[in-house]
């Protein structure tokens, strides 16, 4: 450790974007200003979480290199989430994936929207992938697991389907070495066998449940009569509460947090397609988009969004929604969303299109993934998440992860299912990966079946799996910082990084054995903006040291 590491740079942020010990000034762009964390009227910047940043020119000094230092400074994020929370800095070039990325954002469980929970990533790369590590099997007799959440540092997975009723629409924390503790059933109800949404909200989970596999939802299947679906609150131990029915329908097809209120959407059918809000304790009626599957929830620039099997729309209040895209280049399905650099991105069906909204509201296509034009057109972009300053998505039918790098450009990760019998044309051996998600500093994918029936087994015993793959070197804070301030020191020293919340080591993180991260770009440094979206909320004293400062140092700091 450097015995007296010196201020590179440092902007209080009170009332002007000003480097009060070196010339690294910043630029702002539609920035306002507002109280700071010691109520300093103008003590802080505000960042709106649409099109505000500041940016900082590179320098030599600035490019971090293979050295140590240290960025500390006070954030206060958005409360209750009508955005999503954004880059609070970014030094980053991803084309090289090299460079620094700090970032605040909600675990994201497939179809259902962010949490509301604010977790805090502090992520360096350089370059480096590492090996997909097998955190095991939840349920060994299910095929598919349908959502993750990490939720107070901790991970959660649902489940599709067992080989007997009882075992099945269950939820599993993990523990450790392909060990999973099993939580509890959603209700006890025999023809609901699914954990079909899940989302934190508020600090708690919630699960909806469902029969994932939609010819039982449909009642359709011989022998089977799919029940009413309901939400679910978790207790601890394996209790859970029941919040009623939604609706009429028979899964819970997502769910999402707005503006202090928790959303349900269901499925088409005796579901009506309809969205559902709690409030009070009851359900109410938040109407019908277009009748179809409401497949996800996105909250974004002050709005409320939901796909549907084709289409985007925007709720408007009450049982109103404002329709902004249907079937875009002939896709039939969409079944993920997300913000990234400002923008709505959506995942689709039966090409595999990564769509981006642009701001002038045309469409453009972000890529095209899975299998190749001319064979069975199946390809289904089930996820889409930011991860250590890049985008990845999951798919079916050959459960890959893909990572963008362009338009048009995007790398193949992996395959992390497969079956001997696996055909385009044949739904049955389809493999897919159902959701992605970070967990203590990593990436995090499932696979599932197709119709994700307990049967659906294949000889590897790749099905129903959860996987972790290392990307760069990220530390995390994993438990809910809230909307008030909160002072973060994101730290390098040597091979290690740490993260400090209020002075309180909180995670750290080694590099891989035989590596260095040399972080040095020439890409501008930017607070309140990065890969992941613009940052809603506000800023104060942000510091730049060249070397790792002490606990003793953030203390006194943190008291100034």
């Amino acid at each position: 450790m450097d015995n007296n590491p010196k201020r590179v740079a440092h902007w209080p942020l009170a009332g002007d974007t000003s480097d009060v010990v070196g010339q690294h000034h910043g630029r702002a762009n539609q920035l306002a200003f507002t109280a700071g964390p010691h109520g300093d009227p103008n003590g802080a910047a505000w960042f709106d979480g649409c099109r505000s940043y500041i940016e900082v020119e590179d320098h030599p000094n600035i490019r971090l290199g293979t050295g140590d230092f240290t960025f500390t400074g006070w954030v206060r994020s958005q409360s209750p989430m009508t955005h999503g929370f954004g880059d609070i800095l970014s030094k980053f070039d991803p084309v090289g994936r090299c460079g620094i990325n700090l970032h605040i954002s909600g675990s994201s469980p497939a179809y259902s929207a962010m949490s509301d929970q604010r977790h805090v990533h502090f992520g360096i790369d350089d370059g480096y992938i590492g090996q997909w590590v097998d955190l095991g099997k939840p349920e060994p007799t299910n095929s598919n697991v349908t959502a993750m959440v990490t939720w107070r540092g901790e991970l959660y997975a649902g489940i599709a389907d067992a080989d007997a009723p009882k075992k099945a629409c269950r939820i599993f924390r993990y523990e450790s070495h392909q060990r999973w503790h099993d939580c509890g059933r959603l209700g006890e109800d025999p023809n609901v066998l699914s954990v079909q949404s899940m989302i934190v909200h508020n600090d708690r989970i919630y699960a909806g449940s469902g029969n994932w596999d939609w010819v039982k939802a449909f009642g359709e299947f011989p022998g089977f009569k799919p029940s009413k679906v309901h939400v679910y609150e978790y207790q601890g131990g394996t209790e859970w509460h029941d919040l009623g029915q939604v609706g009429e329908g028979y899964r819970v097809m997502c769910m999402g947090s707005f503006e202090g209120d928790l959303y349900a959407g269901m499925d088409k059918g005796d579901g009506g397609g309809r969205v559902f809000c709690y409030r009070n304790s009851e359900w109410y009626d938040c109407g019908a988009p277009d009748g179809l599957n409401v497949e996800g929830f996105l909250p974004m620039g002050g709005n409320l969004y939901v796909c549907t099997h084709g289409s985007i729309y925007r709720y408007e209040g009450e049982t109103n929604w404002k329709c902004l895209g249907k079937d875009p280049f002939g896709i039939n399905q969409i079944h993920s969303m997300a913000e990234v650099d400002g923008q709505l991105w959506i995942g689709t069906w039966p090409q595999g299109y990564v769509l981006r909204l642009e701001r002038s509201g045309e469409w453009v296509i972000a890529g095209r993934l899975g299998i190749p034009e001319g064979l069975f057109e199946c390809n289904e972009v089930m996820d889409l998440r930011v991860h250590n300053g890049k985008l990845y998505a999951a798919l079916i039918p050959k459960s890959q992860v893909w990572r963008y790098e362009s338009d048009e450009h995007w790398t193949l990760i992996s395959s992390l299912a497969s079956r001997r019998d696996w055909l385009p044309d044949d739904p049955d051996s389809w493999c897919r990966v159902t959701c992605l998600n970070s967990y203590r500093g990593q990436l995090i994918a499932s696979t599932g079946s197709c119709f994700s029936r307990s049967l659906h087994q294949d000889e590897e015993d790749t099905l129903g799996r959860v996987h972790a793959l290392t990307v760069g070197q990220v530390c995390s804070h994993e438990h809910d910082i809230g909307g008030e301030w909160t002072h973060l020191s994101a730290i390098r020293e040597g091979k290690e990084t740490r993260l400090f919340i209020n002075g309180n080591l909180s995670s750290s993180s080694r590099s891989p054995e035989d590596t260095t991260f040399d972080l040095t770009n020439v890409s501008p440094l930017y607070l309140g903006y990065g890969p992941q979206t613009y940052f809603r909320g506000a800023m104060a004293d942000v510091r730049l040291y060249d070397g790792a400062i002490s606990e003793h140092e953030i203390d006194l700091i943190l008291n100034v």
